[in-house]
């Protein structure tokens, strides 16, 4: 049961990674529309600043699907040495 309830678990957690991402995403792109095309030295400041942002939010996400993964797994093998000990 604790076996089910750990997979339950990961997929509760994962689909509020993937919420908060596409939260992320959705923000950032607002933000592009705002980009003025006819001032260069200040849309290159803006894009660098948005590939940034970017790329801070993929380590973020990186980083809690990872802790996420590693928990899950230890999760899952703890209920399988529990259920192996009944």
């Amino acid at each position: 049961m604790d076996f089910f309830n750990s997979f339950e678990h990961f997929f509760k957690q994962l689909s509020e990674l993937q919420r908060i991402t596409l939260n992320n995403w959705g923000t950032t792109m607002s933000h592009m529309q705002s980009i003025n095309l006819l001032n260069s030295p200040e849309n290159f400041e803006r894009t660098v600043k948005l590939q940034e942002e970017l790329l801070k939010n993929s380590w973020e996400f990186q980083e809690q699907f990872s802790r996420l993964s590693i928990d899950t797994q230890r999760k899952i093998w703890n209920s399988y040495f529990q259920m192996l000990r009944r």
